[in-house]
């Protein structure tokens, strides 16, 4: 007979018990050393899981990138909303450094107040949250690379957690380059002012240049400057085939390209002052009909949902106020906001605008910005010039039967414009691409005035000064897509994917269900009350002035009201109870489950099978005596 056997059953459940727990410890430590880097995001959305295009970008760091998360020891304490996101920001953060092949260093930093770490929380750009009290939590990023690239994410708000990946990535695309990636420009409405006509920059190439190094190309360019990270035709005119074939084998290489066109160019600058331009029209010929973006210079888009209102002369003598169909004043229900660039534009103004659609099976557009379904097409020449009357140009609207898309992306396979070779004389090289090689990173617009700035900005004078206000988001849509689009197709395709704060659908189909049938009894309850009292009043105040006692009809009245006044009361708590009583007690038997009933049930089963005889008696050994 084994030594175990013989031992009785406490002995033998105490032994097992020391044995399962040594079991569970080297379990773990085992499982902690074997499949430490090994993770499962169960959530619908996978918002734990870095996307293919940060994959991929991660996979092409030039620099090393060191992130410091500055989070405060006290953030879930002082913000209790934020500890799903708080986990997820470290979740993520510790992925992308597991991804980046050691190019990438995480470090998180508890910045205790009065301390080096919250002096340099600040210095690095990180803004505290103010709780309320003496102290305040820190919340956001801040990331450096090998040289004096600096990138931070002031405060991670719970209203770009959709974007959480998106805004991650740009900013480790941005550290993880060596300078500032260059913008080639095409200029064809003047963005670059004019110094002998005494015209500034305008303000959308002054915050490109902040960021980027805008290079202009001329005309007749056959090249592309080194180091370009994007190119920017704007309403592009009388370019040689040799530049056009260079933005060709760009575009369909993968490289980034932004082209805005216009059926009619108001900003564009005539041949002399204060004449108009002889061709105001741009298409980008042979370009996007080769790629298979249809678009139509003879029409612009009128839409009456969204129209400007303008003042034009009547026969009563005075102005009158119309809608000026060609304007367009855009408001978030026309932007693609999961797109993470257009997600936070309030609105974008445009004026004498075009549509695209896709000619090719292989072309597809994916809307960025659309008119309403109102929306159809005018003449462009009658919409662009500047004393036609709005409304003949309403009442000649042709619709188009769906919502006009105004700017899109393009994806799928397109074609080169130059299939018969390279043009004469280019000095492109390389083997001619044929057809695209890599995931198009291509936005057209057709707008090119919505870049100038009296389409988004209104400038005054104030003590000697001119103070220029922003009344639009055309300068945060440009860069806001310049800056994706340099981050690589993958950053663009990036959506947002949900938050990891979710509520009990059940627990909120309950407590809308008790709402529907216990509001209209309380609100009648609630009238009644209300009868009550004011009934009541009027009985107290029955004698008037100097009136000392009141009839017996009116004390017994009077009694009566209150008593059905406190009645109503204690049924209108009543019903006030029932709307959550449903609610409670699903929410209670959910902690009993949890708390009590399942890990219960789970031990009852542990214990019965370490007490469970063996069903045969164990042999002994028969004396011979």
């Amino acid at each position: 007979m084994s030594l175990f056997a013989k031992m009785s059953s406490g002995r033998r459940l105490l032994i097992g018990t020391v044995l399962a727990l040594i079991l569970f410890v080297a379990v773990n430590v085992a499982v902690g050393n074997w499949f430490g880097s090994v993770r499962a995001d169960l959530t619908e959305q996978k918002l734990f899981t870095l996307s293919e295009g940060t994959q991929k970008l991660l996979g092409r760091l030039d620099e090393p990138v060191h992130l410091r998360l500055f989070m405060s020891s006290n953030l879930v304490e002082s913000a209790p909303l934020l500890a799903n996101y708080a986990n997820r920001v470290r979740e993520m953060l510790a992925a992308y450094e597991r991804n980046a092949g050691g190019k990438i260093k995480v470090e998180v930093i508890d910045p205790q107040p009065f301390s080096d770490a919250e002096d340099r929380a600040v210095g690095l750009g990180v803004n505290p949250i103010p709780t309320g009290g003496d102290q305040s939590v820190f919340f956001g990023l801040a990331g450096t690379n090998s040289t004096n690239g600096k990138a931070t994410l002031p405060m991670f708000s719970p209203d770009r957690e959709p974007f959480l990946e998106y805004d991650l990535t740009r900013l480790i695309a941005e550290l993880g380059q060596r300078g500032k990636p260059v913008l080639a420009l095409v200029d064809g409405i003047g963005l670059m002012g004019n110094p002998m006509a005494q015209t500034p920059a305008q303000q959308v190439l002054v915050q490109l240049r902040q960021f980027f190094d805008v290079q202009l190309l001329t005309g007749d360019a056959d090249a592309l400057p080194e180091n370009t990270g994007l190119v920017l035709m704007v309403h592009p005119q009388r370019l040689s085939e040799r530049l056009l074939y260079t933005v060709d084998q760009w575009t369909l290489g993968g490289g980034a390209t932004f082209i805005f066109v216009d059926p009619y160019a108001e900003n564009q600058p005539g041949m002399r002052p204060g004449m108009p331009p002889a061709n105001p029209s741009s298409t980008a010929e042979p370009l996007l009909s080769a790629w298979g973006i249809g678009f139509d210079a003879d029409k612009a888009i009128g839409d009456p949902v969204n129209a400007l209102k303008s003042q034009r002369p009547s026969g009563i003598g005075r102005p009158v106020e119309v809608s000026a169909v060609q304007w367009l004043g855009l408001r978030e229900s026309a932007f693609a906001t999961d797109n993470p660039a257009l997600a936070e534009l309030n609105s974008l103004f445009l004026t004498t605008a075009g549509s695209f659609t896709s000619t090719r099976d292989t072309t597809e557009l994916v809307p960025l910005i659309t008119a309403s379904a109102q929306a159809g097409t005018v003449n462009a020449a009658a919409a662009g010039d500047p004393g036609g009357d709005p409304r003949i140009l309403q009442a000649g609207i042709k619709p188009t039967g769906t919502r006009p898309v105004l700017a899109a992306r393009i994806k799928g396979e397109i074609p080169t414009a130059f299939p018969d070779g390279k043009p004469e004389g280019s000095a492109h090289a390389g083997e001619q691409l044929k057809t695209s090689s890599a995931p198009l990173n291509l936005v057209v617009v057709g707008d090119a005035d919505m870049l100038m700035d009296r389409n988004w900005i209104q400038q005054r004078r104030l003590l000697g000064q001119t103070i220029s206000t922003a009344f639009g988001n055309n300068g945060d849509f440009a860069l806001n897509m310049v800056e994706q689009m340099i981050g690589g197709a993958g950053l663009s395709d990036l959506r947002g994917r949900g938050v990891s704060w979710r509520p009990f659908e059940k627990i909120v189909a309950i407590e809308q269900q008790a709402q529907s049938e216990f509001l209209a009894t309380e609100q009648a309850l609630t009238e009644r009350l209300q009868k009550a009292e004011s009934r009541l009043r009027e009985l107290s105040q029955q004698g008037g002035e100097g009136a000392d006692l009141l009839s017996g009809d009116s004390v017994r009245e009077i009694e009566k009201f209150r008593s059905d006044m406190l009645a109503t009361r204690a049924q209108l708590r009543d019903v006030q109870y029932n709307m959550h009583r449903d609610v409670d007690s699903l929410k209670s038997t959910i902690k009993a489950l949890d708390v009590g009933v399942l890990p219960a049930l789970f031990a009852a089963l542990a214990l019965a099978f370490a007490l469970r005889r063996p069903r045969q008696s164990v042999p002994t050994k028969r004396s011979d005596a």
